[in-house]
């Protein structure tokens, strides 16, 4: 009968104890959002990984300060640089106040500062509320039917500081509906910019108050609430670009950013990533190290974002290393495969731009019809054995190609392969004692003649 009882008892137990598990592990379990703003790959999975979500809807019972202005629709079927005011359309979305417009005419792309609002930054060092802000003015302004810009001056398009950015209230209209909206002060009323000299612009007045509407409201970045898209780790978050542009300000710090792997080499990757401004790609050198897992990961094709040291000295040049790799539980700032199977494509240059553009150095890129004229091969003990250094001339200008140690059918490629040849090249735009170079990884990159 004790026997029977005590079973029983041990039964209920056993029940419990599975039914208990089972809740602590739901509990524990990351429920899958409704509304993903961004995803990444984990590294070693096919799984989509939460990188932040951001979701806004304003309360339709607060003012629409976006309607409150008028758009003079008198006169918007010319170009805008001509007489301050023109339908536009996009031609690329930069940030939250940044933005390329096609003129009437498509006869020029207009670089676009908007009046008013200053938005934290989403290119080059990130801010937070940056992200959500480009996104929000990417919302308005890819579903418009029609755009307009409009100037603060009646007839006169004025520029920037920089003279190269139009500053310019932006209109849009949606679809079915026939009234025109006031981006720069959608934005300020929804909390997604600081005022820049709001006050004195043209609807200075309604801007104003649309702003403090949105402090008052504690909308998004007034909110006093960490922006779920932006990175609070140790590291920099910034661009590629602002990297590289900016080594002294960098070196030695702790930086994290994303990108594209082009090439493979010496232990280490060649990333780059396009900006949307200059129209431009901008490379840098990551080292892996010695980490079993960097393999994995650092692999031309993968989209990457990781944090790591920039370091700029005398012995290796400016770079990235002090990456960290986690298949199981990746932090923060390991580094993490963003997408696979990117294709990857040289940018076009001429011999002038390897020779005189610096801020080429580290990206991917091509060069045509280069005359083989004398060539110099590295003998030596180490990995280099083999590697030629072919003088080139590009139309009187000269190119210096660089190889690795070549192979073709298991043998090593020697001088008679490109003596007195024409070839096109894809390869990495580097240097070599403070001299351009294109550094040549593989046969298949190169064409000869």
């Amino acid at each position: 009968m004790k026997n029977k009882k005590f079973i029983k008892i041990l039964s209920l137990l056993t029940v419990v104890s599975v039914l208990l598990s089972a809740v602590l592990l739901s509990s524990c379990q990351k429920a899958p959002p409704a509304v993903t703003d961004a995803e990444t790959t984990s590294a070693g999975t096919d799984q989509p990984e939460d990188a932040g979500v951001w979701e806004y809807t304003r309360d339709p019972s607060l003012p629409d300060f976006a309607t409150r202005v008028k758009l003079n629709a008198s006169n918007i079927d010319g170009d805008f640089e001509k007489t301050g005011r023109g339908r536009v359309t996009v031609e690329q979305f930069i940030d939250g106040d940044t933005v390329h417009f096609w003129n009437n005419s498509k006869s020029s792309v207009i670089k676009a500062r908007f009046l008013a609002i200053d938005t934290p930054e989403s290119t080059g060092k990130v801010e937070p509320w940056g992200k959500p802000a480009s996104r929000y003015t990417k919302s308005k302004l890819e579903k418009a039917a029609e755009i307009v810009l409009e100037s603060s001056t009646e007839g006169v398009a004025e520029v920037d500081s920089t003279g190269e950015r139009y500053l310019c209230w932006v209109w849009y209209r949606n679809t079915g509906d026939d009234t025109w909206r006031n981006l720069n002060i959608e934005i300020l009323s929804d909390g997604l910019a600081m005022g820049k000299s709001t006050s004195s612009t043209l609807y200075g007045t309604v801007a104003m108050e649309a702003l403090t509407s949105a402090r008052n409201e504690k909308l998004n970045l007034y909110s006093g609430k960490k922006d779920p898209l932006f990175y609070y780790g140790s590291a920099v978050e910034l661009s590629i670009k602002s990297l590289v542009l900016n080594k002294s300000t960098y070196s030695g710090t702790k930086v994290r950013f994303e990108g594209v792997v082009t090439k493979e080499s010496g232990g280490g990757i060649y990333m780059e990533s396009f900006d949307e401004d200059t129209q431009q790609y901008y490379g840098v050198y990551v080292y892996g190290g010695f980490a079993a897992l960097a393999p994995k990961f650092l692999v031309p094709g993968y989209k990457l974002l990781l944090t790591g040291t920039a370091d700029d000295n005398e012995s290796f040049g400016f770079q990235v290393s002090g990456l960290s790799f986690s298949l199981i539980n990746p932090t923060d700032d390991d580094t993490k495969i963003l997408e696979k199977d990117v294709a990857v494509k040289p940018t076009l240059i001429s011999a002038k731009d390897l020779n005189e553009n610096e801020t080429l150095e580290n990206t991917f890129v091509r060069l045509e019809n280069l005359k083989v004229t004398s060539i110099y091969t590295t003998q030596s003990t180490t990995d280099s054995d083999g590697a030629m250094t072919l003088t080139c001339d590009a139309d009187g200008t000269t190119v210096t190609v660089r190889t690795v140690r070549l192979t073709q059918d298991g043998k090593t490629v020697t001088e008679e392969y490109f003596s007195g040849k024409t070839i096109s090249v894809n390869g990495i735009s580097t240097t070599y004692n403070g001299k351009p170079q294109l550094k040549l990884f593989t046969l298949a990159d190169c064409e000869v003649k």
